[in-house]
């Protein structure tokens, strides 16, 4: 892949390190071509490189945000340390699980600072190294507070609204929590790490269910991290010691595995992130291939993106992603 650097405009009143940045593209495959992957976004938290970086869903980089922080707080609006995750809500302003400053961050569309709350602590305004951040359709934000082993939502002002969870193995406990989603009708899907399970929640943090135990069988589990939702109710986690994707049914039956260790396409080396777009192509962070693998609905690879670097369009152990789109560009539900 060749690149063509552009120099890096400081657009805010913050100083954060907005890029553009073009590329050449590996050709798309017929499957692709079926859709406009140019007015998809996809968003990810490039944690090695303590920014947030922006690509159309062909892999082309539009634009990029965010710098390295200091080694102790108090830390600056727009500075990050190993953001693990990111979102967009329904305004298009973006969230960012802050993980080493402790925090969670907004910024609007174009990646100018708004709001930031959070410090190290147990708490409702604190947070100890979270590493999960979705937003909800009304406007909430849950945020994974993954070291004090719970979930907790904030309203769009960072206003804290309600917490569940509490260290422990028990149904409803958790034990280091990495990631989380949302299905159709607002249910939370808890990628309980350390307790090698599922957990899923009714949209008041009630425990609906779980799947899960550890092992490296299919239908087992080994440290899940990325969780998401697909349309059809059908779950995708990733496994970032079994170097796998795993899809289960809702009663937590598994599906079809893909993927195995390697730098082959299609492969992993240790998995994170994974989001599916309205068409129900597949989005994974790679994390130490450092790279963006997609697939296509039936979880075939199409194409992937990135190598290790610092330069925008590279990535050094990115592990967070999520997707907007441009207005209307999604299929509408019957």
């Amino acid at each position: 892949m060749t690149e063509e650097n552009t120099e890096l405009v400081d657009e805010s009143d913050v100083g954060l390190d907005v890029a553009q940045f073009g590329e050449t593209l590996p050709e798309a495959s017929p499957e692709e071509l079926k859709i406009d992957h140019s007015k998809l976004y996809v968003w990810v938290a490039d944690s090695g490189n303590d920014r947030i970086q922006k690509f159309d869903g062909n892999g082309k980089f539009l634009m990029a945000f965010g710098r390295s922080g200091g080694t102790r707080a108090p830390y600056s609006p727009g500075e990050f340390k190993t953001p693990s995750a990111v979102t967009v809500d329904h305004e298009g302003n973006i969230w960012v699980a802050d993980t080493g400053c402790h925090r969670i961050q907004k910024f609007d569309p174009d990646g100018n600072f708004i709001l930031e709350f959070g410090k190290e602590g147990w708490g409702q305004e604190k947070f100890y190294w979270p590493e999960g951040i979705i937003a909800e359709a009304m406007g909430t934000i849950l945020v994974v507070d993954t070291n004090n082993h719970l979930i907790k939502r904030y309203d769009d002002e960072g206003e804290f609204l309600m917490g569940f969870g509490v260290a422990g193995n028990f149904d409803g406990f958790m034990k280091f929590p990495a990631g989380v989603a949302l299905d159709k009708e607002g249910n939370i899907y808890v990628a309980d790490r350390d307790n090698q399970r599922i957990q899923i929640f009714n949209e008041d943090g009630q425990y609906q269910s779980k799947f899960g135990e550890y092992g490296f069988e299919t239908g087992r589990l080994n440290f899940p991290v990325g969780i998401a939702v697909r349309k059809d109710g059908s779950i995708l986690v990733s496994e970032k010691s079994q170097n796998r994707l795993q899809l289960f049914d809702r009663e937590g039956h598994s599906l079809t595995v893909v993927g195995e260790i390697g730098k082959r396409d299609g492969q992993f080396n240790c998995p994170m992130g994974i989001a599916e777009d309205p068409y129900g192509f597949v989005f994974v962070v790679d994390t130490l291939n450092n790279r963006i693998q997609k697939f296509d609905p039936e979880l075939n690879f199409v194409s992937k993106w990135g190598v290790n670097g610092k330069e925008p369009g590279q990535f050094k152990n990115a592990t967070g992603i999520c997707l907007s789109w441009e207005p209307d560009w999604a299929p509408q539900d019957d």
